[in-house]
């Protein structure tokens, strides 16, 4: 390039107008840029919270065993609440990137988010159940309830063990599988 052309170019780019357009474009840019790096930053994130939910529901398996061995070895019943899984936080993650995940990703955790609520249901009705031992109860009240406690943490510890292999299934990127399979009830059961 000679000093002319060179000059030329100079000029060109002294110009506000060339300066202002290729300002606000490296304003675009990085902007853009932030938003992509967020958005896969809310990706790996969505994962890390399956990754908790599945080590939650281990750790609520074992103590659904706990509890259940207690009621059945020896006819004790502990009136304790189980924390709830935050399927809100999961759901607000989704949808933050719902642009980003498959269909059956999405239909993925949306099941394990229903399977989540289920079991937190069925563990606020244990407790509930449970509490009731702490008052005066009847006879036949008391065989009712122990009954009734019994076969929810039965209950319990098959979906938490659903529930696992869902995460699994989900971690393991097999989304499609998680939502066609058949489960059945009885694989998970535990005598």
């Amino acid at each position: 390039m000679t000093a002319i052309d060179l000059k030329a170019v100079a000029d060109f780019f002294n110009n506000q107008s060339i300066g202002a357009a290729l300002g606000a474009f490296a304003a675009f840019a990085l902007v853009a840029l932030t938003d992509w790096r967020r958005e896969r930053r809310k990706l790996k994130t969505l994962r890390a919270d399956i990754e908790v939910n599945l080590e939650h529901a281990r750790a609520k398996l074992e103590t659904a065993r706990r509890m259940r061995a207690l009621l059945r070895e020896q006819n004790r019943v502990v009136p304790a609440p189980v924390l709830r899984f935050n399927t809100a936080f999961t759901r607000q993650l989704t949808a933050e990137v719902l642009h980003h995940l498959s269909a059956d990703q999405r239909r993925s955790i949306e099941g394990l988010c229903y399977t989540m609520d289920a079991i937190d249901d069925i563990l606020a009705e244990s407790h509930l159940i449970a509490q009731q031992f702490t008052g005066p109860l009847g006879h036949a009240e008391r065989i009712a309830s122990a009954s009734k406690l019994a076969t929810n943490w039965s209950d319990i510890v098959a979906n938490l063990k659903r529930l696992v292999e869902m995460c699994d299934y989900y971690l393991a990127g097999r989304f499609s599988e998680l939502v066609n399979k058949q489960y059945d009830a009885q694989q998970y059961e535990e005598p």
